[in-house]
């Protein structure tokens, strides 16, 4: 009798372990990295089957997040009960939900800075190890770059490279008359040559009149 009980122990414990082994509840943030002061939203996520014990689908388990991580809201799906209070989240059903189902949102506001790491896992309770991944998502902090300006035309204008630099001004050049250039004598005679020259007609003139009356 005790052999057939042991017998009947031991494919109970082949039975859980092969469950665990096929199916997994994870937590993910989806690749999204937290940004500083500002919101972290992690997921806990059926994935492939859901663990069934006794014939009902049923899990329970923790949450646990880093200290820089502060709890927003928790947002349960379908059967499943969640107190932020206490972290802790319940689920039962008579069936179990499907693969890559939501079982619990989670939003953190992110106290911390820059190139520092957060965490968030959960951890089952007693009797419930079976199904349930207990590893940590763990992330980068990343600042907060702001939203990306799209569909915004940019016009340009093209300035030439001389406008641009500052040169000093050309000289100011002066044509004066060249003193020995003889088109300019010719042009204007000295005026004191020809003063000269009028007595002396008008001299020769009166002597050519007084020879006349002589006669």
């Amino acid at each position: 009798m005790k052999k057939i009980l042991s017998l009947g122990a031991a494919a109970a414990v082949l039975s859980l372990t092969a469950v665990a082994a096929s199916a997994d509840i994870v937590v993910t943030d989806n690749g999204t990295a937290p940004v500083a002061g500002g919101e972290y939203v992690v997921e806990v996520v059926v994935d492939g089957e859901f663990p069934v014990i006794n014939d009902l689908a049923a899990t329970q388990f923790t949450v646990q997040a880093s200290d820089n991580l502060t709890l927003v809201s928790g947002t349960a799906d379908g059967a499943g009960l969640f107190n932020a209070e206490r972290m802790t989240f319940a689920y039962a059903a008579a069936e179990a939900p499907a693969d890559g189902t939501v079982l619990l949102t989670l939003v953190f506001t992110v106290d911390a800075a820059a190139e520092e790491e957060v965490s968030v896992s959960i951890v089952p309770d007693a009797g419930f190890e079976a199904g349930v991944n207990a590893d940590a998502v763990t992330s980068v902090v990343v600042e907060d770059g702001g939203e990306p300006i799209t569909d915004v035309t940019f016009e340009t204008e093209t300035v030439p490279v001389e406008d641009t630099v500052e040169s000093e001004p050309a000289p100011i050049t002066v044509d004066t008359p060249n003193e020995t250039d003889d088109s300019n004598k010719n042009d204007n005679p000295n005026t004191g040559i020809a003063l000269a020259v009028v007595p002396a007609l008008v001299a020769g003139a009166a002597a050519i009149v007084a020879a006349k009356k002589r006669k």
